[in-house]
């Protein structure tokens, strides 16, 4: 998608066969791959500041000290390179802190994107955004058009859902609740025509996971409290959801701990969910 991505970032085998985690960096991690970029910079004799952090993503790949990126990506375990590169790019960026979509920056996306096709580069530099970031929002706001549709999903469009995914992974796969993780959502919004892939996954894990239609119980709740409070972890995306109630899947526990928080939580205290977290607990247990 992103030519400089592609340009500036080799592709390292040492990670073929490591089992790779996915999904937004926690605060630990961050500190991790600042400490990388501190290290490895002073190892080329360039002082590390915001400065030249940035620097580094300028840089095409001949430019780059040799494997700079692999050896900031040794400071953090189970992340691909290409993880910590993107991680690193959009965080650093100025251009990343723009601020929600306006409809006139939808608009003049669109018309950019009629314009210079999937350019994102282009259209990045002419909106002051990052080129990923308006790759994203295209796809999940104009791609499908006007037949893109909103709210409850009609029988039809389930089916076809259904039929979609079955292709991807095969009915045994399904039945055994394997390789979900490996369904190609992009692809199969494409062929839906009226959904976008954030939809469609999510359209998928609410009615079609395993679990999915179980109602979670107070008994319920206080265990997910309990789990969540012997785990001693500092930041959410740290907690492995899936594993904290035996036969919920991740997407329904993590939904039912976001409700124990807006309900019990004082509203300014609701944006630091999990390090204000014991004071549920103190309302459960006292």
């Amino acid at each position: 998608m992103e030519t400089r991505r592609k340009k500036n970032l080799p592709k390292y085998n040492f990670q073929k066969n490591k089992n790779f985690k996915k999904g937004p960096f926690s605060r630990i991690e961050q500190i991790l791959v600042d400490k990388g970029l501190n290290q490895v910079l002073r190892e080329e004799g360039i002082v590390y500041n915001l400065d030249n952090a940035r620097k580094m993503l300028t840089l095409s790949r001949q430019e780059l000290p040799r494997n700079f990126w692999r050896k900031v990506a040794q400071h953090v375990p189970l992340r691909r390179v290409e993880s910590i590169y993107d991680h690193t790019r959009r965080r650093l960026s100025i251009k990343n802190y723009k601020g929600k979509w306006t409809d006139d920056d939808i608009e003049n996306l669109k018309k950019l994107v009629d314009c210079y096709g999937c350019q994102w580069t282009k259209i990045g530099t002419t909106l002051n955004r990052l080129p990923g970031a308006c790759y994203d929002k295209w796809r999940d706001a104009l791609k499908s058009g006007e037949k893109r549709k909103k709210g409850k999903w009609f029988q039809e469009e389930k089916c076809k859902l259904i039929q979609l995914i079955t292709r991807q992974l095969g009915h045994d796969i399904i039945q055994e609740e394997k390789g979900v993780d490996s369904i190609q959502w992009t692809l199969v919004a494409e062929k839906i025509r009226t959904r976008s892939y954030l939809q469609c996954r999510n359209e998928w894990a609410r009615f079609f996971t395993p679990g999915s239609i179980i109602k979670l119980t107070l008994s319920d709740s206080l265990r997910l409290i309990e789990s969540i409070f012997l785990l001693q972890v500092i930041d959410e995306t740290e907690i492995k959801w899936g594993c904290l109630l035996q036969g919920v899947p991740a997407h329904k526990t993590y939904n039912k701990w976001r409700s124990l928080c807006q309900k019990f939580l004082p509203a300014e205290e609701k944006k630091k969910r999990l390090s204000n977290f014991i004071q549920i607990g103190n309302i459960f247990y006292s």
